[in-house]
Parts: structure tokens; C-alpha cells; sequence
């Protein structure tokens, strides 16, 4: 109830900067004021504190939204460049449905599809690049603050292992109450071991929704439309599979060489980003090719998701799935073929 509650919490505080900022604002001081507020939230009580800096917590939401909201001032050349004349699904539709015969849709949805070839073109070319480093940049900054206050607070107060301990005394108990047995119960040792990826992965997802609430916000404030957050424009730069090699190689060497044991903890966090990284590119391609066919690509997330929580057992199987379509883009450049939703001879 309380991971319920605190989320639209988070979104509350998202607000402030949105509705507080003004495009005459001197934006030097604006972010110097957004730092300072944020730095706020370290004089809170301390579990109030912990539950601030964690990944979607109301001190980061409020920090990346002062950072963010900079770039949807509807003055600013960044925003209007967001802004490229994209028709929506909805008005592609009515004028495919202008037509009375089923053959004729069929030629009008290919010449549409036509001319708004090269529009995508130009919009996965500018803003792809753009949208992936404000993606990333902000769930790096967003992963690192919470990381480092994870770390005070537990290696400094001790606040967290503290907290960490009744966590475990009460699965503990739980477990024990069911007949089960509790000798399992101790996930304390794994929690820290992965604390790196399971940080970084709740840092996107919250700067992902972050994204959804705050192009809402542009949609009504400003009367535009824009793409910030939009997994259909993520993409990882192709040579950082050479990382992932790195990293990879590292783990099977050090499965057999001991000295290489103080290592294997950097080396599973990177890998598991990494491939986490090519798992949303795998979801951004699937993203781009339906969109660009003008197919609801918002109702095939959505499926997917209810499968998901119908049959967990399959999450596993579709993360794959998008993992390995993401690492085919850097050799069979499937952005590119899914750019390209008819051609000229289908018009023939």
C-alpha cells in the first residue's frame, strides 16, 4: 500500500517545478534553486530520506522534472525541434476512410505512408540521438543519487541495514508461519550484490513514466505534442556491444580464474545493464516498426503487459526475445528496414 501510495506521491511533487516554471525564468538560477530544494529532502527523517532518494522516490522525481521542464519551454529551439508536423494515427485514419472501396484505403494507407516516409526519416535522424541521451543521462543521475544515499545509509548511519533487517525478520516470521522453510529467507547478501542493476533499472522505468507524465503535461499546457520519452526513438550507439563482449568474456574467465573473483561484481552489474540496455532497444525497434505502419502500438504494449501478468513464467521468454532483437540491430541494421514501411513498386 505504501509503494501504491508513494508513486503518485512522487508524481505530486513532479508538479512543483511544472507548474512553478516560467520561460523568462534566468535558468541558471532556476536549476541553482532546483538543487538547493532537492538537497532539502537530505534533512527529512531518515526513513522518510531513504524513501525520497530510492528510484521513483518524490526527492528525484522533483529533481529530474526541474531539469526536464528547461526543455519543454515552448520558446526554446530544442523544443520546437521535438516538435517536427507528425500526423496522429487518428487523422491518418479518417483520411484513409475518406475512400469507399477496400483496394482504394489500400493505395491511399501505402501513398500516405509515402509521404510521411521521409518525415520519419528526419525524426529518427534529429531526435533518436537526442531522446536516448536525455533518457539515459537522466536515469544515470537519477541511479547515481540514489545509489550514493543507499550507500550513506547504509554503510554510514546503518539506517538501511537496520531497515534491511526488519525486513528479514518479518519474511523471516512469515515464512516460518506457513511451515515453510525460512533458510531461503535471507536475501540481503543478493539485494546488495545486485543493488546496482536493480537501481539503474527503477531509475529508467521512473524517468520513463517521468516522460509519459510530463508530455501529458506539454499536451495540455503548451497545446504540443513532443517526443521526449519515447521508447520508439531510443537506440544505444552500435559499439557498445564491444562492452557487453568485454564484459561477457570477463564473467566465463572468471567462472575459472580466482584472481579474478573481486572483480565478478562489476562485471555481472555491467553485463546485466548492458543487456538491459539492448532490451529496451529491442522494444524501441518493435515500437518504431508498428508506429510507423500506423498500427496502435500503445494496445500491443498493453497485451504484452496482461500476458505478462497472466503468465509471469513468460516474462522471462519476451525479455529474451527483445534482448536478442536489440543486439540484431547492430549488425542487420533493423532501424532502418523498419523505417521504411512500403516503397515505391507497392504503389505500382
Amino acid at each position: 500500500m505504501e509503494v501504491l501510495l508513494g508513486f503518485p506521491l512522487s508524481l505530486a511533487f513532479a508538479l512543483i517545478p511544472v507548474y512553478l516554471y516560467r520561460p523568462q525564468f534566468n535558468r541558471r538560477i532556476w536549476l541553482v534553486g532546483v538543487l538547493a530544494a532537492t538537497a532539502a529532502f537530505c534533512f527529512l527523517p531518515w526513513r522518510m530520506r531513504i524513501e525520497a532518494f530510492m528510484p521513483g522516490g518524490a526527492a528525484l522525481f522533483f529533481f529530474v522534472s526541474g531539469i526536464w521542464v528547461v526543455a519543454l519551454n515552448p520558446t526554446s529551439s530544442v523544443f520546437k525541434l521535438l516538435n517536427m508536423p507528425l500526423p496522429s494515427r487518428k487523422e491518418l485514419k479518417a483520411e484513409i476512410e475518406k475512400i469507399p472501396d477496400v483496394e482504394g484505403r489500400l493505395q491511399k494507407y501505402m501513398a500516405l505512408t509515402l509521404q510521411l516516409k521521409k518525415i520519419w526519416h528526419k525524426r529518427d535522424m534529429f531526435l533518436s540521438g537526442y531522446n536516448s541521451a536525455l533518457l539515459l543521462i537522466f536515469t544515470i543521475v537519477m541511479a547515481v543519487l540514489s545509489y550514493a544515499v543507499a550507500f550513506y545509509e547504509y554503510n554510514v548511519t546503518h539506517n538501511l541495514s537496520q531497515l534491511l533487517d526488519e525486513v528479514h525478520k518479518q519474511v523471516t516470521a512469515r515464512m516460518q508461519a506457513a511451515g515453510a522453510d525460512p533458510a531461503g529467507a535471507d536475501f540481503r547478501t543478493q539485494l546488495i550484490e545486485m543493488s546496482p542493476v536493480i537501481i539503474f533499472v527503477s531509475s529508467f522505468v521512473g524517468v520513463l513514466c517521468l516522460g509519459v507524465f510530463l508530455r501529458i503535461f506539454a499536451r495540455i499546457r503548451f497545446k504540443q505534442n513532443v517526443v521526449q520519452g519515447h521508447m520508439s526513438l531510443f537506440r544505444i550507439p552500435d559499439h557498445w556491444v564491444w562492452a557487453l563482449i568485454v564484459f561477457a568474456g570477463l564473467y566465463l574467465l572468471g567462472l575459472r580464474l580466482p584472481a579474478l573473483k573481486p572483480v565478478m561484481l562489476f562485471v555481472k552489474n555491467g553485463a546485466l545493464i548492458l543487456l538491459f540496455l539492448y532490451m529496451l532497444q529491442g522494444i524501441g525497434l518493435a515500437s518504431l516498426f508498428f508506429e510507423v505502419r500506423l498500427m496502435p502500438a500503445h494496445w500491443i504494449a498493453l497485451g504484452i503487459m496482461l500476458v505478462g501478468i497472466w503468465l509471469p513464467e513468460l516474462v522471462t521468454v519476451i525479455a529474451i526475445i527483445f534482448t536478442i532483437l536489440g543486439l540484431m540491430e547492430v549488425w542487420l541494421s533493423l532501424r532502418k528496414r523498419s523505417l521504411r514501411p512500403v516503397t515505391d513498386s507497392d504503389l505500382s
